[in-house]
């Protein structure tokens, strides 16, 4: 196999940093990058059919819900698998041109499914459905779950797992029946948790969780309470969307497993997602968010990221700046992006990001708010 030798002055790693170190990736030639990342950034929660999320500041996720004003019908926009889809494409296209090498998304499993499939160059990909009993439109637990079997059977190279809404949301019965499902089939589990009110201990009751056991939960948002870690929650902090809906976010983050975007297709990807953790939490906390931002939603979904990296021509002090935009992108050891271009089909971000405008557009146009 033909090998393309690549030179980079500073390699980011789990590990640490190393000078002058060198990589190989399959095809042939050389290059050089003055910085690279291994792996490249990991969304660890991203619902790509999010088009608009009514505006507004709210104490917590339930006012949140109940409150907000949409402009699109979210129900009759996930029905439509194929613009579903086409929205799910467009966002996973942002995300591998911002050097995001793993996405873990929810809301409609089957849309995110078919976009991934069509891409000719994409990240590593982790497919959550989601059950939620409390409005039209969603899955509930059982369809959820033959979902899960049905969706890995058809593709047994793409995990899937199971992600119930939030406590609110989902029956106490339903939450408990989807968890035993997930830990009985080695299934992911998720669920968002404490945004804006402080859910642990009732979920602890719930589900029976145990101090000093690792629960196998990731918990999205998590900026109410703390001690999360005490029952091996793994917390997705998401402090963009916080930002927009509360006005605040989690503040110690030593208690964040790894970074998620939310709303992909409004907020921009992980690697915005990540400068955004450090505007909020301080450069000094730039490379620990980092490695939650690369390694650690690979960590928490238990993904191999051998082959994943992303490389720059700008130092290493322009990437911490957030001011770096990837030239070369590889996904399982073969590049994804190359020249700032898709492997495949020659996308950059400018063109993508048109698409995203009109499918956004598409989307409020087919389907408003009724």
């Amino acid at each position: 196999m033909a090998l393309m030798e690549i030179e980079v002055g500073t390699l980011l790693t789990p590990e640490g940093a190393f000078e002058n170190a060198r990589l190989s990736l399959k095809g042939a030639g050389s290059l050089y990058a003055e910085t690279a990342l291994v792996p490249g950034f990991s969304d660890a929660h991203a619902h790509p059919q999010v088009v608009d999320y009514g505006g507004g500041r709210w104490s917590n996720a339930y006012e949140w819900m109940s409150g907000r004003r949409l402009k699109v019908d979210e129900a009759a926009l996930r029905s439509d698998v194929e613009l579903s889809s086409k929205l799910a494409a467009a966002a996973m296209l942002r995300e591998l041109l911002d050097g995001v090498t793993m996405v873990a998304v929810v809301g409609r499993g089957e849309a995110n499914l078919r976009a991934y499939r069509r891409l000719p160059a994409k990240p590593r990909l982790v497919v959550l459905p989601t059950i939620l009993e409390s409005a039209w439109g969603w899955l509930n637990a059982w369809n959820a779950l033959n979902l899960v079997v049905s969706l890995t059977s058809l593709d047994g190279t793409v995990p899937v797992g199971l992600f119930a809404h939030s406590l609110g949301h989902v029956s106490p019965e339903s939450l408990k029946s989807a968890y035993e499902a997930a830990r009985a089939l080695g299934v992911p589990f998720g669920l968002h948790l404490s945004e804006g009110v402080d859910e642990l201990a009732k979920l602890v009751s719930l589900l029976g969780l145990k101090e000093g056991e690792d629960s196998g939960i990731i918990a999205v948002h998590c900026i109410s309470g703390s001690g999360y870690k005490r029952y091996g929650i793994k917390v997705v902090h998401c402090p963009q969307s916080n930002m927009a809906l509360y006005g605040w976010t989690l503040r110690d983050v030593s208690e964040v497993d790894a970074l998620g975007s939310d709303w992909p297709l409004i907020l921009g990807s992980a690697l915005e997602t990540y400068k955004a953790a450090v505007e909020i939490h301080g450069r000094d906390k730039a490379l620990s968010l980092l490695k939650k931002a690369t390694a650690g939603g690979y960590s928490i979904y238990n993904l191999d990221w051998e082959g994943d990296a992303v490389f720059f021509d700008e130092p290493l002090e322009i990437f911490l700046e957030g001011l770096a935009v990837p030239r070369f992108v590889a996904v399982t050891s073969e590049l994804a992006v190359k020249e700032r271009m898709v492997v495949g089909s020659g996308e950059t971000r400018r063109y993508v990001e048109r698409v995203v405008r009109e499918l956004i557009k598409r989307a409020v146009d087919l389907y408003p708010a009724g």
